[in-house]
């Protein structure tokens, strides 16, 4: 029992410590902080003696509404700075009261617990075999508690029943939105101060109870889990809490109760399980990399970074593995958005000097998200990247720092495992991929380092233990044939049968299915012009050419009916395009073939589109898209044709500027005896194209790398399909 008075509670050191600790946004009474300081210790006087003479009475509530994600609206309640005062001392001291009483699988609005340590404990049950998972939440928690039941149970535990008067004060206080005042009778209000250690105190009866039945559960607000080692006990369980929650006058939310296994994977706290895998829910995802976006535009970046540091080190990196997507793409936002920072420095001549760049990065907790003994090799990369690309950043292809490109080109060599030798096998062991002919080891590859894998051509063989890494560690692996057609691949699963392709379905059947076709050929052929306009510094003879696709883009694509005349468009567009290359260039090239092509440039052109095809494919199904359902190429329940769709954007700037450029370096590619490219001249490709999409471009004013931009079209198109984003915009590259 809580036996303090509320004559011991209230003292004026005990309000004045309040004081010190509470937000001033102003209540009803439209009191500000500069007001309540000028006589503070009149004022908290003042306050002190009205609840000690029980002639208190807190202002009624001003009620705003904050948007949530489901396009619902969230109400808040503000309080005056007084009530504020009053709440935050009985909070200080019945907190540490109750603290004592409440479950240890409680983490929320609690001292020592916190979202990533129940994310933890999640981690450590499931590593216990506990692979059943029953995920649910309480129905509109906050605004169905009752309060009569609320009151009575505070009665159980506080003795002075001024103290108890005091908390019904807040509990049924009423509010105001704009000018109507609405009674409070159920639930307690959203923004008070008390509100969550009420809500704490409410579920704890429930908390308790779940003990009593020995479930492994892990709760936080009205957000909870419960882990099992069978199915059949999570079925028990979902029963036995419905009926607990009706006694206490709540319930589940449907929606969002579901019994799950380790494999299949779940949602918690705005992380996604799956296997081993720890990956942000893309809503969450999305929020922080637009908070890293808007950091190069912030006037006081180092503050700025330093708390957006603060938060990537003690939340995100702490639910994320170093190899997971979701963490290096949150490394690499920040350094991009970094990077674009210092470049308006210099282009501003705000800074001018080197030293004093990298005295300004040594201001930043790097430490935080970059191991300690990389700190200053990173600091000289980005420095250098900056004057590379703030010299003069409207001349076209221009080369990245040196540094830069040597360590994207290692990368890009040893991140993909190509095999194409028939009765080749391909296994794993504790540390490495394995690479076995005739039970022999040919070679070992670490794992850390391998982020793809291309099986080409029949009689490879691998192992179980390989797809069930690849699967878990969101490798994918890409099988080509002989012709260079991708014709399977192997990713991990995550959201196919989302709400996303739900809405991608109800979207193709909408006019709006047109507009993205129009923008996927449009961005396709822009590319193209924009290339040819790139190469016309050098050959001047191909202005016909680009004049009629320019044509094209204006006059007809934009007035097209139906995607069956845009892609008309497309191929008349196209057919100039390649005419280019057979009248302009050296290498031999008649027309474009994309199927069992025998000569060089289209055999290596098929090759590098079906290595690209495989990461887009990828980055699709991340999205959450359904892979059979396309916009623009006519759907086929055998064949991924949104991939078709999606490559058609980035064939120009990621395939036919690399493998032109490789033609015109006279690199070493050949043709078999049986008209395909041979096994060195695949693995140059694969290599080229992996330099190409780890390196780095001018896009919508900042430096992203090239495969970070397929990955946020994918997104982009999800948000689209999903109403989040009003217009799809294709991606068109600098060159």
């Amino acid at each position: 029992m809580y036996e303090e008075t509320l004559e011991e509670i209230y003292t004026f050191k005990a309000l004045y410590e309040a004081f010190e600790s509470i937000n001033f946004n102003t209540g009803l009474d439209e009191l500000s902080e500069k007001d309540f300081c000028a006589n503070l210790n009149a004022n908290l006087d003042e306050l002190k003696n009205s609840i000690l003479t029980n002639t208190y009475t807190p202002e009624p509530l001003k009620q705003i509404y904050i948007e949530k994600e489901n396009d619902k609206k969230r109400p808040i309640a503000i309080s005056s700075i007084k009530d504020k005062l009053v709440q935050k001392v009985l909070y200080n001291k019945l907190s540490v009261y109750f603290e004592s009483l409440f479950s240890n699988r409680s983490y929320a609005y609690r001292k020592g617990k916190s979202i990533v340590k129940a994310l933890n404990r999640v981690n450590n049950l499931l590593a216990q075999q506990y692979h059943f998972i029953l995920k649910s939440d309480i129905k509109e928690f906050f605004d169905s508690i009752n309060q009569n039941r609320l009151i009575n149970l505070l009665k159980e535990y506080i003795k002075d029943e001024n103290i108890i008067k005091l908390l019904a004060l807040f509990i049924k206080n009423g509010s105001f939105c704009n000018i109507d005042y609405k009674k409070h009778i159920l639930g307690i209000h959203q923004g008070n101060i008390l509100s969550p250690l009420l809500s704490n105190i409410y579920l704890n009866s429930f908390d308790r109870y779940l003990e009593t039945k020995n479930y492994e559960f892990i709760r936080y607000a009205d957000d909870f889990v419960v882990l099992f080692k069978e199915e059949k006990q999570a079925k028990h369980c979902l029963l036995d809490i419905e009926n607990f929650l009706c006694k206490i006058d709540l319930s589940l939310n449907k929606e969002k109760t579901y019994i799950t296994n380790y494999q299949k994977g779940f949602v918690f706290l705005g992380v996604e399980f799956i296997g081993s895998q720890r990956n942000l829910k893309e809503s969450s995802l999305q929020k922080i990399l637009s908070k890293i976006k808007k950091l190069a535009y912030e006037k006081d970046f180092i503050k700025e970074a330093n708390v957006l540091l603060e938060s990537l080190k003690n939340y995100y990196f702490k639910i994320l593995t170093k190899d997971c997507s979701d963490y290096i793409l949150l490394k690499n936002s920040f350094l991009n958005s970094l990077t674009q920072k210092l470049i308006s420095y210099k282009n501003q001549k705000t800074i001018i000097f080197k030293k004093d760049f990298k005295n300004l990065l040594k201001e930043l907790n790097l430490s935080y998200i970059i191991d300690a003994h990389l700190i200053d090799d990173t600091i000289e990369l980005i420095v250098s990247d900056v004057f590379n690309k703030s010299i003069d950043f409207s001349q076209t292809d221009k080369k990245l720092n040196q540094k830069a490109r040597e360590y994207d080109k290692k990368f890009a060599q040893s991140s993909t495992l190509y095999i194409s030798q028939a009765g080749s096998f391909i296994g794993i062991n504790h540390n490495s991929f394995v690479l076995k002919m005739k039970n022999k080891i040919i070679k070992k590859f670490p794992k850390e380092k391998i982020k793809r894998i291309i099986l080409e051509g029949q009689g490879i063989s691998f192992s179980t233990d390989l797809i069930y890494y690849c699967a878990k560690n969101q490798i994918s692996i890409d099988f080509i044939d002989h012709h260079s057609i991708s014709y399977a691949q192997l990713i991990s699963y995550k959201n196919i049968a989302s709400k996303t392709a739900l809405a991608q379905l109800e979207f193709y059947n909408s006019p709006r299915k047109l507009e993205i076709a129009k923008e996927i050929i449009t961005s396709k052929t822009t590319n193209q012009l924009n290339y040819l306009k790139y190469l016309n510094k050098y050959h001047k003879n191909l202005t016909s050419y680009i004049n009629q696709i320019t044509k094209i883009i204006k006059l007809k694509i934009p007035k097209a009916q139906n995607t069956d005349e845009l892609l008309g468009y497309e191929g008349i567009v196209s057919n100039i395009y390649y005419s280019c290359f057979k009248e302009n260039f050296d290498f031999p090239f008649e027309a474009r073939v994309t199927y069992k092509a025998k000569d060089l440039v289209n055999s290596s052109l098929n090759y590098a589109y079906a290595i690209l095809y495989g990461k887009i494919q990828h980055y699709l199904v991340q999205a959450g898209l359904n892979l059979n359902i396309s916009f623009l190429h006519a759907i086929d329940s055998n064949k991924p044709t949104l991939c078709f769709d999606m490559i058609e954007e980035f064939r120009t700037f990621i395939v036919d500027r690399t493998i032109i450029s490789m033609f015109n370096k006279e690199e070493p590619l050949k043709i078999d005896s049986n008209g395909m490219l041979d096994k060195q001249s695949k693995i140059l490709i694969i290599k080229n194209i992996n330099e190409k999409l780890n390196s780095y471009t001018k896009w919508k004013k900042q430096s992203i790398k090239c495969e970070n931009i397929i990955q946020h079209q994918c997104y982009h198109l999800a948000r689209v399909v999903n109403n989040e984003d009003k217009k799809y915009n294709g991606f068109i590259g600098k060159y």
